[in-house]
């Protein structure tokens, strides 16, 4: 015959090792990436994509090469977007140990005549969509991690990017439009 005291005190351990069991798996990994980005029609370099990827004790990240989804920015008519080639992972975050925390480029992309669109440049405007996106049809990245009880999980964050003109465009129409005021005078 057992023991009341001795079965309650065995019941009441084992509730509090599953509850410090649950409270210690909680996960501290955070994706986060910088919601609009913004670049112009002909920019010759690259366009970086920032972000911060923080890793928890006991979590294992997995090298977007072998596990990860990206839906490329498109502008929400379907009529120019971000998918020729040169868009890539970034070689900074793709050489990160995995470990801390990373703040920096995490995705690349190119302006090239291999983009839906391009006409001797992007067309102006805010591409924020694609089709397959998640969370309303947005482009995205997810990366994926190894919680502390080995089981795979992904987080996913939204991104944009929005062409604007050059800052000469823009000072060129202004000077036009002086020139075409004094003009008429």
């Amino acid at each position: 015959m057992l023991n009341r005291g001795i079965a309650v005190s065995w019941m009441s351990a084992a509730l509090v090792a599953i509850v410090s069991g649950i409270a210690t798996s909680a996960e501290a990994f955070v994706f986060t990436l910088t919601p609009v980005t913004n670049t112009t029609p002909n920019f010759a370099g690259t366009i970086l994509i920032n972000g911060t990827v923080t890793m928890g004790a006991g979590e294992t990240f997995l090298n977007p090469n072998v596990q990860s989804s990206v839906w490329l920015p498109f502008k929400p008519a379907f009529t120019a977007g971000f998918n020729g080639p040169g868009q890539t992972w970034d070689a900074g975050f793709l050489a990160w140990n995995g470990l801390g925390t990373y703040t920096g480029a995490i995705y690349n992309h190119q302006i090239n005549a291999g983009n839906l669109g391009y006409s001797g440049g992007m067309p102006l405007g805010l591409y924020n969509f694609n089709p397959l996106g998640p969370f309303g049809q947005q482009p995205a990245i997810q990366l994926y991690y190894i919680d502390p009880n080995g089981v795979m999980k992904s987080s996913t964050s939204t991104y944009a990017i929005n062409v604007v003109p050059s800052p000469g465009s823009a000072t060129m129409i202004g000077i036009a439009g002086v020139l075409v005021a004094r003009r008429r005078r």
